[in-house]
């Protein structure tokens, strides 16, 4: 995707004939001042994949990385110790958490005494590790990446560091392009851009929906930031936490001071099914639609019975327009299938997808509770920073009283 457009946002392009080493050694150099941890959300099965394997494999190496947190979601205590085995050669830079340890259960229920932390999920995994990066102090940029990432090497992450370190912008996004033997991607293809498309036609001029829509990959789970800025942060804890936290920041900082980087030339991991009202990509669709809906109303924007109704019929032009498009794409490339039924079948379920989040929207038009920042938590909940610390860093059952 080497070429200089950019929209909204600020975008730094990949140029893939180019070296990369007085790069890496900036960031090497960046690092003594502002140190440096990367969070992974992971659960046991991402942990024990071949993707993860590799990544420990280059985190190892980087020397620009203080600390490597990995947030272990939805496992029992086998896999925990087993977890613990895995990471083991990042020693000293990696750190394990446990986020189903009984003490950090009795944690949270405390926590949930005085705010609705949301459904366990990728949104929370992250959020708790955060927390304990911020109790530790040990690092001043934190960037945080999915543990499935089979593309994966030293590049992929110095560039996404290397525009907050070197540069001091506030935030940065990662962006990629999704392929194999097809096209990947499809809920950032068939779903979101012309969701957002459609959302544009029917409210612009709004300089929100602007910013959102200037984003290359904006459900990518790749960025780095601040941990100023991550104290500050809300974010949803289901599947709407990219498009939420991208919502966050623009509520925090200036657009000027917001980037995306292209990580590499091809990006896969592990790929959803597409699932049904409640599961996979469309449940997916349905909380990011729902995210949306949430950010619009709070900007004073009326959501009508008239505006539900032009949006569906508006995203499905929208998305069968786009559906074309790819189709001539992937005939300009031997190697790739295209199946119409099946991209249009996914159109017409993330259709679906909207009319669900309408109906929640509705009756719940706050939306999905945002988990406290941790800002707030650390008023609220006295030496909460000490006793995350504790239960995370001993997190045997016998922790629990």
């Amino acid at each position: 995707m080497a070429d200089f457009h950019f929209d909204t946002v600020p975008t730094f392009t990949l140029l893939p004939e180019e070296g990369f080493e007085t790069t890496e050694q900036r960031v090497l150099r960046a690092a003594e001042q502002v140190p440096i941890g990367v969070v992974i959300p992971a659960l046991y099965g991402d942990l024990a994949g071949p993707a993860m394997e590799r990544i420990i494999q280059e985190l190892t190496a980087m020397d620009f990385i203080k600390k490597v947190y990995i947030s272990l979601d939805k496992a029992n205590f086998e896999e925990f110790r087993k977890a613990g085995e895995i990471v083991a050669p990042l020693e000293d830079k990696g750190v394990l958490l446990w986020n189903d340890s009984p003490g950090l259960e009795q944690l949270m229920r405390e926590v949930e005494t005085q705010f609705d932390l949301g459904p366990r999920g990728k949104g929370r995994a992250v959020w708790t590790a955060l927390g304990y990066v911020l109790a530790k102090g040990d690092v001043s940029v934190v960037a945080i990446h999915d543990a499935d990432v089979l593309t994966y090497d030293r590049r992929f992450l110095v560039r996404l560091l290397y525009p907050v370190v070197q540069k001091r912008y506030q935030f940065a996004k990662g962006f990629y392009v999704r392929y194999a033997d097809r096209l990947y991607g499809r809920v950032t293809r068939l779903f979101y851009f012309p969701f957002v498309k459609a959302l544009r036609q029917i409210l612009s001029p709004c300089e929100f929906l602007d910013y959102m829509a200037g984003f290359r990959y904006p459900l990518a789970g790749e960025f780095a930031t601040f941990t100023s800025l991550a104290r500050e942060m809300q974010f949803p804890s289901d599947w709407g936490i990219e498009v939420g936290m991208l919502g966050e920041v623009y509520r925090l900082v200036r657009i000027p001071r917001i980037c995306q980087v292209e990580l590499t030339t091809r990006y896969d991991h592990k790929h959803q099914a597409l699932g049904e009202r409640k599961v996979g990509l469309v449940k997916m669709a349905s909380d990011i639609a729902r995210t949306f809906f949430a950010h619009l109303s709070s900007q004073g924007i009326v959501l009508s019975r008239e505006f539900f109704n032009s949006l569906r019929l508006t995203y499905m032009i929208q998305a069968k327009e786009g559906v074309n498009v790819y189709k001539v794409l992937t005939e300009m490339h031997d190697r790739l299938k295209f199946d119409l039924h099946e991209e249009l079948s996914a159109v017409e379920m993330f259709a679906g997808a909207i009319e669900e989040a309408m109906k929640d929207f509705n009756q719940h038009p706050y939306g999905t509770p945002l988990i406290p920042e941790w800002r707030r938590v650390e008023v609220a909940v006295e030496g909460i920073y000490a006793r995350l610390q504790d239960v995370l860093e001993d997190p045997a059952p016998r922790t629990v009283v």
